[in-house]
C-alpha cells in the first residue's frame, strides 16, 4: 500500500480548494481528515459570516443536509435491533401512507435505499420556499402540518409507475417518513431520539436540529443562497434550513469535528470509545449496495468504479482498488461531503456555507489520500484542462468571422454572434475520451460535425460549416492587423 505524502496532499488539495471557493464564491469551508483514528489534516478556509469577518473553524456548525440520511437509517436499524420493527414492514403499518402499487407495498427497506418507486414530490423544495431561501419558480402547495404532508404524498398515486426495488428515485420525502416511523415506534420525537441514541453517545454535543440551538451557539455559519449573473455567482446571507419536514432527510446541523465522530463510529463497525451504538452486522448492512439502479456514472472521478446506494451511503466499489462510502449534502444554503475508506482506516469530512460545490474536490482529496495523483488518474481533470485549451476566441480569415468557445459547468458551448440572432449551442463530444477533438452540434436541420485540430506549432483550429477558424493568439492578432 502506497503511503500518502501529507505535504503533497496539503499543496494539491488546498490549491484546488481555494480555486473552487473563488470560482463558486464560497465564503467558508471546513475540512477534517483522520487515519487510524487520528487527525492527519484539519483546515478552516474563509469566513462563516461575511461583513462581520467571523472566521471559519473546524468546530463551526453547518447544515449537513442529506448527510443526515445515514443517521436516520442508523436510528431505524437500532429499532430493528431492538425488535421494535422489521425492515420488511410495509410503511403503512406505522404511518398513514398508502401510496404505491396494489399488492406490492412500499417497505421500510425501500425508503432506506431510495427504492420505493416514488419519484421526487418536491417536499424538500417546498420547505426551502417556506423558509424563503430563494424566490420560488414552481407553484407552492400547503405544507404546514403533517396532515398536509401525508395528503401531498398520498395524492401522488399517478406518479408511481414502477414497483419497489426496480428504480432509483432519490426521494427526500421517504426519509421524512422514516423519521415519522422512528417517532411512532420509539414514542419520542425524531430529533430527540437521534439526540439521545446517536448524537450524545458519539460526543456530538453541539450537533442539533433546532434553530434555537443554532441561534445561541457562538460558532455557527451563516448560510448563503445564490443567483447567477453574467460572469459569477452572487451570494445572499440566509439562515440555516431548519424544518420538521426535512429533519429526517436533511435537517442535522453539525461541524466537521463532530461529524468525524460519526464517521469513526461507522469505521469502527458501530462502536465509539468503547460504546456500542449498533451491532457490527447491522453497520455493515448499511454498507451493502442495496440499490444498484443509480443512473449517474462515476467514471469522471474514478474510471472503472461502480456506484450503488446502501442505507444512506453511496457505495463506490473498485475505487482505485478500494471500497469507498460517501454522501453529499445540499440544503440550498449549506452543504458538504463526507466519506470513509475501511481498508485504509480513513475518514473525510467537509462542510461549507453554500448550497453546493462540485464533488470533484472530495474525490481529489480521496484520490490523494489513496496515494494517486488526481491530475493523472481522474478524467475530470484531464477533460477540464483539455477543454480550457479549446476554449477562447476564434477568428476566421482576416477576422471575417469570430466565434467563441466557452466552458460552462463542464461543457463546451459554441457562441455565434455574427448574424442577426446570437446563438449558443452545446458541443457534444463524439466519444468519452477526456481529450476528445471531435464534437458535433444539433440544429433543426440535423447534426453537424465540429472537428478541432491542434497544428504542429501548437495552434488550435476548428471547422464550422464552411468556416475554418483559428484560436486567437498574439501572433494571429499581429497577422490580422
Amino acid at each position: 500500500m502506497k503511503i500518502m505524502d501529507l505535504s503533497t496532499f496539503n499543496k494539491k488539495f488546498e490549491h484546488e480548494s481555494v480555486k473552487v471557493m473563488r470560482d463558486f464564491n464560497v465564503p467558508g469551508m471546513s475540512v477534517l481528515v483522520t487515519r487510524d483514528g487520528k487527525t492527519i489534516y484539519e483546515r478552516a478556509f474563509g469566513l462563516r459570516k461575511r461583513g462581520e469577518v467571523r472566521e471559519t473553524t473546524v468546530d463551526t456548525l453547518f447544515g449537513v443536509s442529506s448527510i443526515t440520511k445515514s443517521v436516520t437509517n442508523l436510528g431505524i436499524l437500532q429499532l430493528y435491533e431492538e425488535g421494535k420493527l422489521d425492515l420488511l414492514d410495509p410503511i403503512s403499518k406505522h404511518i398513514p401512507v398508502e401510496i404505491g402499487i396494489k399488492d406490492q407495498p412500499i417497505k421500510i427497506h425501500d425508503l432506506m435505499c431510495h427504492g420505493s418507486g416514488v419519484p421526487s414530490l418536491m417536499t424538500f423544495y417546498m420547505s426551502q420556499m417556506n423558509q424563503s431561501l430563494y424566490k420560488p419558480k414552481a407553484p407552492l402547495f400547503p405544507l404546514g402540518n403533517w396532515d398536509d404532508f401525508y395528503f401531498h404524498v398520498n395524492d401522488a398515486k399517478s406518479e408511481v409507475l414502477s414497483p419497489p426495488g426496480t428504480k432509483y428515485y432519490y426521494w427526500n420525502a421517504g426519509f421524512a417518513l422514516l423519521g415519522k416511523i422512528i417517532e411512532k415506534v420509539s414514542g419520542m420525537p425524531y430529533e430527540e431520539y437521534v439526540r439521545q441514541k446517536i448524537l450524545l453517545p458519539l460526543d456530538m454535543n453541539r450537533s442539533t436540529f433546532a434553530k434555537k440551538d443554532v441561534d445561541t451557539d457562538s460558532d455557527t455559519a451563516v448560510g448563503y443562497g445564490y443567483e447567477w449573473t453574467e460572469d459569477r455567482i452572487k451570494r445572499h446571507a440566509k439562515p440555516l434550513l431548519t424544518d420538521k419536514f426535512i429533519a429526517g432527510s436533511g435537517g442535522l446541523i453539525s461541524s466537521v469535528r463532530e461529524m468525524t465522530n460519526y464517521l469513526l463510529c461507522q469505521l469502527n463497525e458501530g462502536e465509539y470509545k468503547g460504546k456500542r451504538i449498533l451491532s457490527k452486522e447491522l453497520i455493515k448492512k448499511m454498507w451493502e449496495p442495496h440499490n444498484q439502479n443509480i443512473q449517474a456514472s462515476s467514471q469522471e472521478m474514478c474510471p472503472g468504479s461502480t456506484a450503488a446506494y446502501g442505507y444512506g451511503w453511496i457505495v463506490y466499489e473498485n475505487y482505485h482498488g478500494y471500497t469507498v462510502f460517501t454522501h453529499q449534502g445540499v440544503s440550498g444554503v449549506t452543504g458538504g461531503n463526507v466519506a470513509f475508506i475501511p481498508e485504509l482506516n480513513i475518514t473525510y469530512a467537509q462542510l461549507y456555507n453554500v448550497s453546493w460545490i462540485p464533488s470533484h474536490l472530495m474525490h481529489r482529496a480521496l484520490t490523494l489520500l489513496i496515494g494517486k495523483n488526481p491530475d493523472e488518474v481522474m478524467p475530470f481533470y484531464k477533460r477540464r484542462k483539455h477543454y480550457r485549451k479549446l476554449s477562447g476566441r476564434y477568428d476566421g480569415y482576416k477576422k471575417s468571422i469570430t466565434l467563441n468557445i466557452e466552458l460552462r459547468e463542464g461543457l463546451l458551448y459554441l457562441i455565434d454572434d455574427n448574424w442577426t440572432d446570437k446563438t449558443v449551442t452545446p458541443l457534444i463530444p463524439m466519444n468519452d475520451d477526456p481529450e476528445v477533438m471531435d464534437f458535433y452540434v444539433i440544429f433543426p436541420q440535423g447534426k453537424m460535425n465540429v472537428p478541432f485540430t491542434e497544428l504542429p506549432n501548437g495552434a488550435v483550429v476548428f471547422e464550422y460549416e464552411r468556416h475554418l477558424v483559428h484560436k486567437k493568439t498574439l501572433e494571429l492578432e499581429e497577422e490580422n492587423i
